[in-house]
């Protein structure tokens, strides 16, 4: 358009030069007028038709999409409406994950990544998984992003104050001034910000709605720091062996073998802890001297130092039955697998990078108090082929593919409500299947208690119970010893898939899950049966119970369909009821005061509210709403106050119908 503007005025000057002067220069002038007249019209036309097509691909995205398992969770962080939930968890599989998270961008920028956790912080923490790792995972990827060849730490102690506080820091990335005051500021998300500052917005809110806070420092001296303080909670059962391992091994002696001191001062301090002696060693002193090692009780040495001379050195001490000399063997992040293989064979333990305080607890109890042998545990397998274990997609999930599995009960433990909501999408399509949602380990005990399921799919790091523990406990029970259970984990290191498949698991998804890769688990290892398909007929046989409901208020039978389960489903209503309690004070205070931008996007988050659930005339309503703010009818909006309130009145009513449909036919 700019390029026919620069043509037209080219020619219009053209065309004067050719007229006398003072006639040429009035009719120069006025020409000019007109054609940027014109210019202003159709360039404003152009942008009102591009808005226009905008909206209208953006309601037709909206609905085209279905159910967004994100919709209502972004909802409650935005609105401040999220449901905190405290419960113990133990540390270092939160870290674990992190850890695996964040693998591939550490690799990339060339970091080195560390753990300081405090020998105050326990085992275990209390606190909502979920929403930590959420928080620190956006932050330690705000901190890997700033250079490269640094230090990224994530320290985790007590304050005095009473909180638990995870600092983040990068000891060479700089942010500038204003970048941080914007930081600072900044209230709610947006798709003109980037990635990094909504995700630290997105992560602020959550720490305020856990009781506590997110701030950012950043200057050339110390690097720049993300600090997260939550309160404090004491683990009442107070799962960690710290006391009793202090006790114990109050006096022994520890043998650190390497390159600088520097490289094993962070695992040093936590064997520190436990009241064992330190002394250092460098590699080439430990080559030429070969030291008594009786003065000690254990070695520590990392498997990228070893040699053929070292394992032929150390192989003898560990192959000596009287011998209680200990052999820990310390691996890196990224190290090769031969250089990993290389120390198994005279490892009484091993320890992976970064060092977790809860990590050299578990190897200590399992060596020096239950005097275990199988402390390294994924050694223990001669042969083990992780191709085999991690499931893969071959190809694209066709309607139907998943029909067959009607009438399974599918159970799934979880304890991230999004990560809830996906597994929840893909599994709908297996059209009669019956899908059962706990949150750790120990309700999924319950549940198998309650009834019978066919395959579980299970996360790793849960609070109460994690995944690897109540795997093993599942597989100690021969009633339930032929259950296929699957792991659904950020964890995809070897030396942790290993783990899964030691604790009795028969195969492993990465997260984000996808539809192709639960499709194969569900193909390769769940049996159709006799239950199964009676199941199926009894469900088809109550589908039309739900024909009485008016589907233009709420499709209750479409809802089902995708859910599955009736209690699921209710669940679902429930939530977004009360997550949407007072939207119509809201929408009518928007329209009052001329906020069209606010109620433009406000109204679109209702609308994928809404469309989760199902009830089709808020959805309209929203869209005629939406039509109108783009607009700027406001006699019209006007008229939506009152609707809005209206239907919102009558969805209630089908809401509490349907519930006590359910209720009553529980009871």
């Amino acid at each position: 358009m700019i390029k026919s503007f620069i043509l037209m005025v080219s020619s219009t000057l053209l065309f004067a030069s050719d007229t006398s002067s003072g006639q040429g220069n009035t009719l120069l002038y006025l020409l000019l007028l007109l054609l940027l007249l014109l210019f202003v019209f159709f360039f404003f036309a152009k942008r009102m038709q591009s808005e226009r097509a905008k909206a209208k691909k953006e309601a037709k995205t909206s609905g085209e999409r279905g159910t967004n398992p994100e919709v209502l969770e972004a909802y409650r962080i935005e609105s401040k409406k999220i449901k905190i939930e405290n419960q113990p968890f133990r540390l270092s599989g939160l870290l674990h994950i992190l850890t695996n998270k964040i693998g591939k961008a550490l690799k990339a920028h060339n970091h080195h990544l560390h753990y300081d956790v405090d020998s105050e912080v326990g085992r275990y923490i209390v606190g909502d998984n979920d929403y930590i790792e959420q928080i620190l995972e956006a932050l330690l990827k705000n901190t890997i992003v700033l250079g490269t060849d640094s230090e990224i730490v994530l320290s985790i102690f007590r304050s005095r104050q009473n909180f638990l506080v995870f600092d983040v820091s990068n000891e060479k990335g700089v942010i500038s001034k204003v970048d941080c005051r914007e930081y600072l500021t900044t209230e709610s998300i947006s798709t003109e910000k980037s990635e990094e500052l909504n995700s630290f917005v997105k992560a602020k809110k959550i720490a305020e709605a856990m009781g506590g806070s997110l701030t950012l420092s950043s200057n050339k001296r110390s690097g720049t720091h993300y600090t997260l303080k939550i309160p404090y909670i004491p683990d009442k059962d107070n799962r960690s062996h710290q006391q009793q391992l202090k006790k114990f091994l109050e006096g022994k002696r520890a043998l650190f073998i390497g390159k600088t001191k520097y490289e094993t001062k962070r695992v040093q301090y936590i064997f520190e802890t436990y009241g064992i002696k330190i002394s250092d060693m460098k590699l080439e002193d430990f080559e030429k001297k070969k030291p008594d090692l009786s003065r000690y009780d254990m070695v520590i040495i990392r498997s990228s130092d070893l040699t053929a001379k070292h394992i032929a050195f150390f192989k003898r001490i560990y192959e000596n039955p009287k011998s209680e000399f200990k052999i820990i063997i310390s691996h890196e992040l990224f190290e090769p697998e031969n250089k990993i293989a290389l120390g198994k064979s005279i490892a009484h333990a091993e320890l992976f990078n970064p060092a977790i305080i809860g990590d050299v607890e578990e190897i200590l109890y399992q060596m020096f108090i239950l005097k275990s042998k199988a402390v390294k545990g994924i050694s223990n397998m001669e042969v083990f082929d992780p191709e085999t274990f991690v499931l893969k997609g071959s190809r694209s999930v066709r309607e139907g593919d998943l029909k067959k599995f009607s009438g399974a009960h599918i159970a799934v433990a979880e304890d991230s409500k999004v990560d809830q909501r996906v597994i929840r999408n893909i599994l709908n399509k297996a059209e009669g299947a019956s899908l059962f949602f706990v949150e750790n380990g120990l309700d999924m005990i319950k549940l198998l208690e309650e009834k019978e399921i066919d395959i579980i799919f299970t996360d790793i790091n849960m609070p109460l119970l994690d995944g690897l523990t109540m795997t093993k406990r599942i597989r100690s029970n021969p009633k339930w010893e032929n259950i296929p259970i699957i792991s659904i984990s950020s964890m995809a290191f070897k030396h942790e898939i290993r783990s899964m498949v030691l604790a009795g698991m028969n195969a492993t998804i990465s997260k984000p899950i996808t539809a192709q890769e639960v499709y194969r688990a569900l193909e390769r290892f769940l049996k159709v049966t006799p239950a199964m398909q009676a199941r199926s007929l009894k469900k088809e046989q109550k589908r039309n119970v739900y024909t009485d409901y008016d589907r233009n208020i709420l499709d209750v039978q479409k809802g089902l369909d995708e859910v599955g389960e009736e209690l699921q489903y209710m669940e679902i209503l429930l939530e977004t009821r009360e997550t949407l309690k007072g939207s119509a004070k809201q929408v009518s205070k928007l329209i009052y005061d001329d906020e069209y931008l606010a109620m433009k996007a406000y109204a679109r988050s209702l609308r994928d509210l809404y469309k989760n659930i199902h009830a089709n005339e808020m959805v309209k309503i929203l869209d005629e709403l939406t039509h109108y703010v783009y607009i700027n009818k406001k006699v019209y909006l006007m008229e939506y106050t009152a609707l809005y309130q209206k239907n919102w009145m009558d969805l209630q009513k089908e809401i509490d119908r349907f519930v006590a449909f359910v209720i009553d036919e529980e009871s």
